[in-house]
C-alpha cells in the first residue's frame, strides 16, 4: 500500500512539473514577445525544405519511368503512322508508275498528232453491263466514239454522252455491236456472247484466210483505224461467201481497268 501511494505522488509530481514548466514557457514566451515560439517555428521551417527534398528525390526515379515510357509509346505510335504512310504512298507510287506504262504503250500504237488521248476510269456499272466512265461532253465525246485499252485493242464503244461522263458498250456486254473492216476492204459484224466475240462478214470481196486484224473505220463513223481482233490466231470458216470465226475474251473489265479514249483532233 505504501509503494502504490509513493508512485501515485510521483505522478502528480510529475504533472505539477509539467503544468509549471508549460506556464513558465508560456509566460517567457508572453514577455519576450513571443520570440521563444517564432525560434521554434523558424527551426520547423529550416527542417520541412529538406524532408520534401528527401520525398522528391525518393519519388523522382518513378517519374522519370512514367516519363520514358511515355516517350517511347509516343515515339511508337508516331513510327506506326509513318509506315502506313510510306505504305500509301508505294501503292500509289506503283499505280501511278502503271498508269504512265500504260499511257506510254497507248502512244507507242497511237499516233498523238492525229488523236487526242484522254485517260478513263470506271464509276459505275449499270443493270444493263453497261459502264458509266468519266469524261463525257467537257471532252467532245459523242456516240461511237472509240474506247480502246493500254494496246489499242477496242474494249467498248460509246452510246451515250453526258457532261462529265458517258456510258459504254463493252466487249464483255451481250448488246455489244461494231462494224469493222480487214486489209482486204471485206465488212464485218462483230457481236459479243460475254465470253466470245463473235465475227461475222457482211460484205464479202475477196475470200482469204490470211485475216489478221478486223479494224474499225471512219465509213462507220469511228475515229480512223483501231484494231477490234485478231484473227491469226484462231480457225477462219469460209463458206457460203461468208467468214465466221470466234475469238474467247481475255479482258475482264472492272473498275480498276486502265481505259482510254479516242478523239480526232
Amino acid at each position: 500500500m505504501i509503494g502504490r501511494n509513493s508512485q501515485k505522488r510521483r505522478v502528480y509530481v510529475y504533472y505539477i512539473l509539467g503544468i509549471l514548466l508549460a506556464t513558465t514557457v508560456l509566460t517567457i514566451d508572453i514577455f519576450s514577445e513571443k520570440k521563444l515560439s517564432s525560434y521554434f517555428n523558424n527551426k520547423l521551417v529550416l527542417l520541412a525544405p529538406t524532408l520534401l527534398l528527401e520525398n522528391r528525390d525518393s519519388s523522382f526515379p518513378s517519374l522519370e519511368v512514367f516519363k520514358t515510357k511515355s516517350n517511347l509509346i509516343n515515339e511508337n505510335i508516331r513510327l506506326k503512322n509513318e509506315v502506313i504512310k510510306l505504305r500509301k504512298l508505294k501503292v500509289e507510287n506503283e499505280n501511278l508508275k502503271n498508269k504512265i506504262n500504260g499511257y506510254n504503250s497507248v502512244t507507242k500504237e497511237v499516233d498523238a498528232s492525229i488523236y487526242d488521248i484522254f485517260e478513263s476510269s470506271v464509276i459505275f456499272k449499270t443493270p444493263a453491263d453497261d459502264y458509266i466512265i468519266s469524261g463525257g461532253e467537257n471532252l467532245n465525246l459523242k456516240e461511237k466514239d472509240l474506247v480502246i485499252d493500254e494496246n489499242s485493242f477496242v474494249v467498248g464503244i460509246v452510246t451515250a454522252v453526258r457532261q462529265n461522263t458517258s456510258i459504254i458498250s463493252t466487249i464483255q456486254n451481250p448488246s455489244f455491236s461494231i462494224e469493222g473492216i480487214d486489209k482486204y476492204g471485206n465488212e464485218y459484224l462483230i457481236t459479243s456472247d460475254t465470253e466470245y466475240l463473235l465475227i461475222n462478214s457482211l460484205n464479202l470481196k475477196e475470200e482469204n484466210n490470211d485475216i489478221r486484224y478486223i479494224y474499225t473505220d471512219i465509213s462507220f463513223g469511228h475515229p480512223g483505224q483501231f484494231p477490234i481482233v485478231d484473227l491469226s490466231t484462231i480457225s477462219i470458216n469460209i463458206a457460203n461467201n461468208k467468214i465466221r470465226a470466234r475469238k474467247a475474251i481475255n479482258l475482264r473489265i472492272n473498275y480498276f481497268s486502265d481505259l482510254y479514249l479516242i478523239k480526232i483532233k
